[in-house]
């Protein structure tokens, strides 16, 4: 008993000397672990002086939500047997008869992505919800063997009931239905989708659930993906939830976006990706129908070569980034792209400046409202720096346009639902078709023309002569745009 009073004596004497100590041992520790495994200077900098002016809760922060634990997770999750159909076996390279110009382009690309370049695809835009939902209902009320479905949003309304609905058919008549959708996006929606899915027999799961214990550690991370495929037949990809708002002459509050129907070999490499996540998930290795070439195709071959990018805080890890700096490399002209959130990092801005610098031509189209006023602040205060060198920024005066496109030249494409913001390119879990078409490329910059009739260019004065408080406001949260 004398011995635990001189104890507490003790404590009560010394205990800010203890904490003190504490503090001091666990920021160096912490600070150790910053600098041996995080590669960004500026981020690195952040979490040490986090670490050090909060005493314990800097450190706190940093071993939950700044170590990727994604992607050793990712690499016990992911079997090789998941792998063999999906990347590239082949020593030599194909190059689909494509312009030599890009050939340089396709030999780096495969050292970035291993996966392989598929011939003979279409891909087919789809503009809006009015258009893109109901043929995506009609695919799902044709499926004879299997469907999965992947969404960042799904809500529970008048046009997530359709989807419910249609999914509930077909898993009467006997198909197979597996539905993935994301712990954050998804909200207090899971819950009734669930329940009535659940209640029809169709298997669903949520990738990084925000309310498990287990996965509190990985709140910050999202399934961005949105793809659906059937049968081996038919995939849709691209940037649009299953969500009313999407339908453009009925919502409220519309919102803009392009989608995808795809059809060809590359419909394996999108359904791979679902495999992934889905066993990521739940543990359970599904069995999908690969692609089968049919008459009719054969007859009407189509033009489109293409492959999947998937990337994420996991092994894919800067996939997007990597692709992009390397289709800028061999511009020659243009330089087309649209996206809801434009805060490229010091890479690609540099990547986009070389283009402009020898000649390319570079024209962005973004909202001039997004649905995150807080990006809207820190895409102001970046015009001044984005616009140098000849590179021009459109603002599109429609309701929010969600649509992303990258355009290069009259044959590269990028679509999908990569964004050019930290979140997509650090921190969320994307798929998007990199794709070589003169016809495609035409559809999208026709598209591209058609939303900047419909866009005012940026002037730097008009930013430049904005109240000072704007330009302080602006200018703070641009320090913390890799977070938002």
């Amino acid at each position: 008993m004398q011995i635990f009073e001189e104890l507490v004596q003790w404590l009560s004497t010394h205990w800010v000397t203890i904490i003190v100590i504490f503090h001091i041992s666990l920021s160096f520790i912490t600070s150790i672990h910053v600098l041996l495994f995080k590669e960004n200077e500026r981020t690195s900098l952040a979490w040490i002086g986090l670490v050090i002016l909060s005493p314990v809760i800097g450190s706190l922060f940093y071993w939950l939500f700044g170590i990727n634990r994604i992607q050793r997770l990712a690499q016990k999750k992911h079997p090789p047997t998941l792998k063999q159909d999906f990347c590239s076996t082949e020593k030599t390279i194909k190059f689909h008869q494509l312009p030599k110009s890009w050939h340089s382009a396709i030999i780096a690309a495969h050292t970035i992505h291993p996966v392989n370049y598929l011939a003979n695809n279409s891909v087919e835009p789809l503009i809006n919800g009015d258009t893109a939902y109901p043929t995506m209902i009609q695919s799902i009320d044709d499926a004879k063997y299997y469907i999965v479905l992947s969404s960042y949003i799904f809500t529970y309304d008048s046009l997530g009931r359709q989807f419910v609905n249609a999914l509930a058919r077909a898993q009467q008549r006997g198909v197979t239905v597996n539905v993935l959708l994301d712990g954050i996006g998804i909200g207090y929606s899971w819950l009734k989708i669930d329940r009535d899915l659940k209640k029809m027999g169709v298997k669903t799961a949520r990738f990084l659930p925000a309310i498990s214990l287990t996965s509190f550690r990985f709140i910050n991370l999202r399934n961005h993906r949105k793809t659906l495929c059937i049968d081996g037949e038919v995939a849709y990809m691209g940037g649009i939830n299953i969500s009313k708002n999407n339908i453009i002459k009925a919502a409220i509050h519309p919102i803009d976006d392009i989608h995808f129907k795809v059809t060809g070999p590359v419909i394996d490499q999108i359904s791979q990706v679902f495999i992934e996540d889905w066993f990521f998930a739940t543990g359970e290795l599904i069995h999908f129908p690969y692609w089968q070439p049919n008459t009719a195709e054969q007859k009407n071959r189509h033009s489109v070569v293409a492959r999947v990018i998937q990337d994420g805080p996991d092994e894919h890890h800067n996939r997007v980034r990597w692709t992009l700096i390397n289709a800028l490399v061999c511009a020659n002209k243009s330089v087309k792209i649209m996206t809801p959130y434009f805060i490229p990092d010091q890479t690609l801005m540099t990547s986009l400046h070389a283009a402009a610098l020898r000649g390319v031509s570079i024209e962005i189209i973004v909202p001039e409202h997004s649905d995150v006023i807080f990006v809207d602040w820190v895409m102001a205060a970046n015009f001044s720096r984005i616009i140098k060198h000849g590179i021009k920024i459109y603002q599109n005066q429609r309701p929010f346009d969600h649509s992303k496109i990258v355009i290069i030249d009259e044959i590269w494409s990028f679509i999908g639902s990569s964004n050019w913001d930290a979140r997509s390119l650090e921190l969320n879990f994307e798929i998007n078709l990199e794709c070589y078409d003169v016809n495609l490329n035409a559809k999208l910059t026709a598209f591209f023309a058609l939303k900047k009739q419909n866009a005012t260019p940026v002037i730097a004065s008009e930013f430049n002569d904005l109240p000072i408080y704007k330009k302080i406001r602006n200018n703070l949260f641009r320090l913390f745009s890799p977070y938002l």
